[in-house]
């Protein structure tokens, strides 16, 4: 049996990278200032590999249920479009699909909680990042070794690019 993270799973040419934010692009945890301010913590590594995607052709977003303005902050310093405050992802990410006129094979979907499995199923390659919710890792096509926050993004960026050049 092929485990959900191992190498010989096939990454068709991906064409839109779609990430949720909390517990995917942080470390699911928030800090909270004495004035109610929330800030997260973020891989810089992964903010590479969105980089290096994005300068391959790959159309990166995120789409997030938060509306943390953080989420609007680390997206505009990547240069990537954001969605927050989004309670239907699979709607919105039908509609891109149809905007960017891709195939649901060629979309990569990274979450990492219940609200994601939708999303999952509809991509052509669903990810989990390790430290996801059980029924989200039961659902994915691949499971990340890093946990989100961690290096997870970047994991996948790199599977991507694998795929990219052979």
């Amino acid at each position: 049996m092929v485990k959900k993270n191992d190498s010989r799973i096939k990454f068709p040419r991906i064409q839109l990278l779609v990430l949720d934010f909390d517990g995917v692009m942080t470390d699911d945890k928030v800090y909270v200032d004495e004035k109610g301010t929330e800030s997260v913590r973020c891989s810089r590594s992964d903010g590479l590999g969105i980089n290096l995607v994005r300068k391959r052709g790959v159309k990166v977003i995120v789409l997030s249920r938060e509306r943390n303005p953080v989420v609007k902050s680390r997206c505009r310093k990547l240069k990537i479009p954001t969605f927050p405050g989004v309670e239907n992802k699979l709607k919105v990410l039908e509609r891109l699909v149809k905007i960017y006129r891709i195939k649901a094979e060629r979309v990569c979907y990274i979450g990492n909680d219940i609200t994601d499995i939708d999303c999952v199923k509809f991509a052509g390659i669903g990810c989990a990042v390790n430290n996801s919710h059980p029924l989200l890792l039961k659902n994915s096509d691949y499971v990340t070794r890093n946990k989100g926050g961690e290096g997870a993004i970047r994991e996948i960026c790199d599977l991507i690019l694998l795929k990219c050049s052979e």
